[in-house]
């Protein structure tokens, strides 16, 4: 129930049930408890604590039962701890009328102490380090406006001393064949065709968000024609400058690119009838905030179409660090069902995965952290990077 708790009040937590004698699955009676007020943890399934003794915790909080005892220490790395004891509602007994009266009380206990260590430890830090994500993605971001596709393949802005080895390029696909493509717009940071499975039409009114150079902006203009209208939506402002320059080239009246916060999008609602985006909302900080902007933005009736990386499986922390040296794209990326989870709970429907890719890691990153065994089930596992290319429509409320 904590776990549940806790991931409904902000889709920006990575949060991890574990236990010295974890169950198979979650308790059916906290599971219909939990529905009562809306939180599907169906799904959730307790893990053994012993598994994440090798990686670091932001924070731990132990929750212990019957004499609302002090749980046995965490004796893994975590930045914070904290105990908040609650009875175990699996000790209940009685009716089912009863027994559920014992699970509602916890469950209540439990949502009154997580949100008020939420809101005064974890949100102000995580808000303090989104703040701080975001200049390092403008900076890193405008620093590679400034070079071409080529440049980024070796190194994002052209200088070790910038932004390393990091290769940005690596999730990127062929546009040379969609109509519209303009090789000036395209700087190899995209990790899918997003508009290959748009359906953007004739006349069709499109927002491209994280729009970099204009690269899809071009390829949707091409397919909703003079009658329709794309707008590029980018926080940089050296992209936003190359992108204007690109477009003045081509002569497009009916293609715009403006400024803003894809969280906080300064645009009005009802407006669009796609939205598309190109491997960017993983590197927004709370993609909830996004993709709730998305929904105000669309028209009832209206769909977005983006590609995006997300993570299968549990990486081991410093793997995932390693991995994001490797490539960009991979820091913000969050597990492939909650990033689809946090879409479907906004209320997005018919929600289709159309296409999804997965990036190698190469050996000499994965073996400095498994053993031989563990690298054949990593790799035959389905655990790794992948890039989605995933569309929903927007309903009426």
């Amino acid at each position: 129930m904590a776990e549940g708790f806790l991931k409904s009040f902000d889709a920006r937590l990575e949060v991890f049930s574990a236990g010295t004698h974890p169950a198979g699955q979650a308790n059916p009676h906290a599971v219909a408890a939990m529905k009562e007020l809306g939180i599907d943890i169906s799904g959730n399934k307790p893990k053994s604590v012993d598994i994440f003794v090798a990686d670091p915790f932001d924070y731990v909080i132990t929750v212990c039962g019957g004499a609302r005892e002090i749980c046995p220490a965490f004796i893994g790395k975590v930045n914070t701890r904290l105990h908040i004891g609650f009875d175990d509602p699996a000790d209940a007994v009685g009716t089912i009328d009863e027994i559920m009266a014992v699970y509602r009380r916890v469950r209540d206990e439990i949502n009154v102490g997580f949100q008020a260590f939420y809101q005064e430890k974890i949100k102000p830090a995580m808000d303090q380090e989104a703040n701080r994500l975001k200049e390092i993605v403008k900076e890193k971001y405008g620093a590679i406006a400034s070079q071409s596709k080529e440049q980024n393949q070796s190194s994002c802005c052209g200088t070790t001393a910038c932004c390393g080895d990091v290769d940005y390029t690596i999730f990127s696909e062929d546009y040379s064949n969609s109509h519209g493509y303009n090789p000036e717009a395209d700087l190899g940071l995209g990790c899918g065709i997003p508009t290959d499975f748009a359906n953007i039409k004739p006349g069709d009114h499109v927002l491209d968000l994280g729009s970099g150079a204009g690269n899809d902006c071009f390829v949707a203009r091409a397919i909703v024609g003079d009658s329709g209208k794309v707008t590029g939506l980018d926080f940089t402002n050296e992209m936003i400058g190359k992108a204007i320059a690109n477009n003045q080239k081509l002569g497009f009246t009916n293609v715009e690119f403006l400024k803003g916060d894809i969280e906080n999008m300064p645009l009005p609602a009802e407006q669009y009838d796609v939205v598309v985006s190109n491997c960017v909302l993983n590197l927004v900080p709370d993609k909830q905030k996004a993709f709730a902007e998305i929904n105000r933005v669309l028209k009832t009736g209206g769909h977005f179409c983006v590609s995006d990386v997300v993570i299968k499986g549990t990486l081991p922390a410093m793997l995932k660090q390693d991995a994001e040296m490797y490539a960009g794209c991979v820091s913000g990326a969050i597990q492939m069902e909650a990033y689809l989870g946090i879409i479907k709970q906004l209320g997005f429907k018919d929600v289709v995965v159309h296409k999804q890719k997965s990036i190698t890691i190469p050996d000499n990153i994965l073996t400095k952290y498994l053993s031989s065994g563990e690298l054949i089930e990593f790799k035959e596992g389905g655990t790794g990077i992948f890039s989605i290319t995933v569309s929903g429509q927007k309903i009426a409320k």
